[in-house]
């Protein structure tokens, strides 16, 4: 084999390694993107991962400690009651978060001179528009 022959397929293998990792970190980005953006329209609407740990938490112990069916059902409604209240504080804290990125941008709106803050409005709301959020509506000018 010669070293130019050699070369090349060093050079393919190692195109073919970059363009998996761009197609493999570009569908992450697409799937992270996706996914927060599908909790922040809606928080209380998926199956939350707290509804599906209290789940394989109950059967792991039900297995573990032979737990009798009586043993296992009260086990496993304190459990749902747990993801239940879990739930519940992720609703609430995407629901703060979401205020709190309005007020944010408000806040910074008043700072910035009149000329500018059309633009600053543009550009806020095609970054909420990418979380699926409705952008913040400008201030009246006084």
């Amino acid at each position: 084999m010669n070293p130019s022959s050699r070369w090349r397929g060093w050079l393919v293998a190692g195109a073919i390694f970059l363009l998996g990792v761009a197609a493999g970190g570009a569908g992450m980005t697409w799937a992270g993107v996706h996914v927060f953006r599908q909790r922040m329209q809606n928080p209380a609407s998926t199956r939350s991962m707290a509804e599906r740990a209290a789940e394989r938490i109950g059967a792991d112990l039900t297995k573990s400690l032979q737990l009798s069916a009586a043993e296992s059902a009260q086990v496993q409604a304190i459990l749902d009651q747990s993801a239940v209240n879990l739930k519940a504080v992720r609703v609430q804290a995407t629901t703060q978060a979401a205020a709190e990125l309005r007020a944010s941008t408000v806040r910074i709106a008043r700072t910035l001179p009149v000329e500018k803050r059309r633009e600053f409005y543009r550009l806020i709301a095609q970054r909420f528009g990418r979380l699926g959020l409705s952008a913040p509506e400008p201030e009246k000018e006084p």
